[in-house]
């Protein structure tokens, strides 16, 4: 028995759906009169039938491509191997156009096509974004297109050599002048049958030199587009942007921590390393007449970040629906609400109020227009955010995407704010390996932790002889988004994926060559718990002016959120270090 390694294609411009050129919206296949089998006046029937994933001649289409993808790789231990396109990439449908008599006409017994009663027999691919007139007649054709679509980076269709995209190949929209030409070939390919699976020869067409040239461009590092230079990074800023930091968690930001029995809310004060390990001071939420003492967490495992969890229901039902200002707390207290726990209702609450703010600091001194500005971080709810670092991006699909961050603007006008993010849109793909040694292994021009974590995981891979690669694929350069767009951090597998599952499941996973991404465990931004009714609450985004007014009355009066290394070295001191705490410094009154 043949057995076949598998590869899909993680990218399609594929489409099931065309607006025409007179703005009327058609489907993407051969019309229902071209599908009809009714005999036409001469008692013949021409007519094409859609070909299911599991037909022979689909199978044939993806072991034909899959041969050819791998030896234009050109890698002898690859070549070796039978290999099956996984499916046909996402909105591409094979269809075959048959032409025959039916049985008991005067015509049946002529112009037989060999061994299978049809005058023809021919499959077409459909799903070109050009349209039905627009299709691939044979695994060759299509070849190209795959090519680009696996390996372009940067997913410009002028970039694809094949002879639907390429003005220099692109055809007529006549499909008979198509059909009239199914005999000129450009490609010659000498495959296996279906009896003996054997790749033999694959000669690339003279018009395609981007295809020929892919084994020796495809062992350079991948195509970005250059980093913008950018503000000067603080010396924060340069801290938290390099690869395996101590720290997960940052100053000022929201945090599940451990109280022993039970886990509570709280934010980072401070941080420090003691005795080779991190260290935070952590003060816990609460309501505004007690505020319970600071919490010394002695390593990162004490800790999850906020979208790592959902909140509970509260213990007073009554206020569920409220927010942390609205509610009497005094009330709640003396037991006006019923039975329950104040201090963990008023801590979720508050969670639920600093997920729905956003403040922005180190406004930067460059020439902009009226009610614009520039920033260099921004407390984004829960999570203190830098500009040149990427952030998990909302999209309708199960894809991880991120934005690199070149610039934070706020637009403000009439007291109103609205905060645009300029940066590079990356889409994590899995294939194929293309390099036969990590000497060959490219170094992408991104931030030093998606490096690092990206050698990490193609590594995991490599340890157990996977044969997977993994990459950061550019979708969209010098990309606008907004608020609502933006999940939250991006954060290491290697560092926090421990965390969230646990040491021994995430070292069975990597046993088996597995390292998931950590974004597929964590929430978004404005993931919300529902209301008593089991209504979803709207979420709304709301401006503060700063971190302090952000936290409220939910911390003491006291409460020092360090600015790290931008700051006065004594706002770094932990109070166990026979230091007290000092008054609110100058990062949280910065407006």
């Amino acid at each position: 028995m043949v057995v076949y390694s598998q590869f899909q294609a993680l990218r399609s411009d594929g489409l099931a759906e065309i607006v025409n050129r007179t703005g009327v919206r058609e489907q993407n296949r051969p019309t229902a009169a071209q599908q009809s089998d009714t005999p036409d006046a001469n008692g013949v029937v021409d007519c094409y039938k859609k070909l299911e994933d599991d037909d022979p001649r689909v199978t044939e289409w993806k072991r034909k491509l899959g041969g050819m993808y791998m030896i234009v790789l050109g890698q002898a231990e690859h070549a070796k191997q039978h290999w099956l396109l996984a499916k046909l990439p996402d909105g591409y449908e094979l269809w075959d156009h048959i032409k025959y008599t039916p049985k008991g006409s005067n015509q049946s017994q002529k112009g037989k096509h060999a061994g299978k009663g049809y005058d023809r027999q021919d499959a077409y691919l459909y799903g070109h974004p050009h349209g039905r007139k627009k299709r691939f007649r044979s695994p060759a054709d299509f070849f190209p297109h795959l090519l680009w679509l696996t390996m372009d980076v940067e997913g410009d269709p002028r970039n694809c050599p094949c002879k639907l995209c390429s003005p220099d190949g692109a055809e007529g929209d006549d499909e008979t002048n198509v059909e009239k030409s199914e005999q000129k070939k450009e490609t010659k390919v000498a495959l296996e049958t279906p009896g003996k699976p054997d790749v033999k020869q694959f000669v690339a067409p003279k018009s395609l030199p981007a295809v020929q040239a892919l084994p020796t461009v495809q062992a350079q590092p991948p195509k970005t587009i250059p980093q913008p230079t950018g503000p000067r990074k603080s010396k924060e800023q340069e801290f938290d942007s390099q690869a395996r930091g101590p720290f997960i968690y940052r100053p000022g930001e929201l945090v599940w921590f451990n109280k022993g029995p039970a886990w509570g809310l709280g934010v980072i004060s401070k941080r420090q390393i003691n005795e080779n390990r991190p260290r935070y001071l952590v003060q816990q939420l609460s309501h505004p007449f007690s505020h319970p003492p600071y919490k010394i967490m002695e390593n990162n495992d004490q800790l999850r970040p906020w979208l790592a969890w959902s909140t509970p229901s509260l213990t007073h039902p009554a206020i569920q629906d409220l927010t942390y200002e609205q509610v009497q707390w005094d009330a709640v207290i003396r037991g006006d609400f019923g039975n329950g726990d104040p201090e963990v209702d008023s801590s979720i609450l508050a969670a639920r109020l600093i997920d729905s703010s956003y403040s922005l600091f180190d406004r930067q001194d460059t020439a902009t227009p009226a009610g614009e500005a520039h920033f260099n971080g921004m407390f984004l709810g829960a999570e203190k955010i830098w500009v040149g670092e990427p952030v998990r991006l909302r999209v309708p699909s199960d894809d991880i995407v991120v934005m690199i961050i070149h610039r934070l603007i706020e637009h403000s006008q009439a007291g109103t704010s609205a905060v645009t993010f300029v940066g590079d849109i990356y889409k994590f793909v899995e294939m194929p390996i293309p390099y036969r040694s990590r000497a060959e292994w490219p170094t992408p021009d991104l931030p030093p932790r998606m490096v690092a974590d990206l050698r990490f995981r193609n590594e995991v891979a490599d340890d157990v002889h996977r044969a997977i690669w993994c990459e950061w694929r550019l979708l969209e350069p010098a990309a606008r988004r907004g608020l609502s767009d933006v999940k939250g951090r991006w954060y290491e597998t290697q560092i926090l994926l421990p965390i969230l599952k646990g040491e021994a499941a995430f070292r069975s996973e990597i046993a088996q060559g597995i390292a998931a991404d950590v974004s597929k465990s964590m929430n978004g931004r404005g993931d919300r718990a529902e209301r008593a009714d089991g209504q979803r609450i709207p979420f709304q985004s709301f401006r503060k002016q700063n971190r302090k007014s952000t936290l409220g009355r939910a911390v003491p009066p006291n409460f020092v959120a360090s600015r790290g290394l931008d700051g006065p070295p004594a706002d770094n001191d932990f109070p166990d270090q026979n230091n007290q705490i000092q008054g609110m410094n100058n990062f949280m009154d910065l407006s």
